[in-house]
């Protein structure tokens, strides 16, 4: 069991908190019974920044879809490149029959979410707290896309400075890299500064734009 504090993040710091922009994810949700449900994705987006809005697909006839139907309700967790966690990441991934408690099945330990009914993970080092947006159906699979706006976060103490950005080596972000490739991951949480080689009046606009965003937050 991971046993390092739990703390909530103010809104200012939650666009910085879901990074990278996409990431392997463990989705909780509860059914109208309040049973808790726990499934992995490889990929889970943050698609917008102002609400930050989390976005994801699942098939409409499973448990994920059909419970974020009902409650409107979702809580998103972060697992780290690590792994222990990464083989609880894979048993979340199968398919068990409604009302089976993946927490059980993948010894994982839930913890109360700060506002919402889906339960936090404390094996994942970020949690996202989620109401649903919107949902839309699609494709002959029966696809369901969900977004939700996000209510309250919270982290490991140790993954985030005092301003709330991660501390990378530790939070240690990973990635699924795809059904093809099997039971494969990749870390993403090597980082590299950047410099930017043209000093055109976009980037000026860019970073006024930037900096509008987190004044108005």
């Amino acid at each position: 069991m991971n046993n390092v504090a739990k703390v909530s993040q103010p809104p200012l710091y939650w666009d910085r908190l879901f990074a990278p922009s996409s990431a392997l994810a463990m989705i909780t949700t509860v059914d109208a019974d309040g049973r808790p449900n726990i499934a992995s994705y490889g990929t889970c987006t943050r698609v917008n920044h102002k609400p930050v809005s989390i976005a994801f697909t699942t098939l409409l006839h499973k448990d994920t879809g059909q419970n974020v139907l009902a409650t409107g309700e979702f809580t998103v967790n972060l697992p780290p490149f690590d792994r222990e966690i990464l083989e609880k990441v894979r048993i979340c991934g199968l398919a068990f029959d409604h009302g089976v408690n993946e927490f059980e099945k993948a010894g994982l330990t839930p913890l109360p979410a700060l506002a919402l009914k889906p339960p936090r993970i404390v094996e994942c080092n970020r949690h996202f707290e989620c109401k649903v947006e919107w949902t839309q159906a699609w494709t002959e699979e029966g696809r369901l896309m969900v977004c939700g706006a996000l209510v309250a976060a919270s982290v490991d103490a140790d993954c985030v400075d005092e301003e709330g950005y991660l501390i990378w080596d530790v939070a240690k972000p990973a990635h699924y890299c795809g059904g093809p490739y099997g039971g494969t991951f990749v870390a993403a949480y090597e980082t590299m500064a950047v410099d930017l080689p043209y000093d055109g009046p976009e980037v000026f606009a860019a970073d006024t734009l930037h900096q509008k965003m987190y004044d108005e937050l």
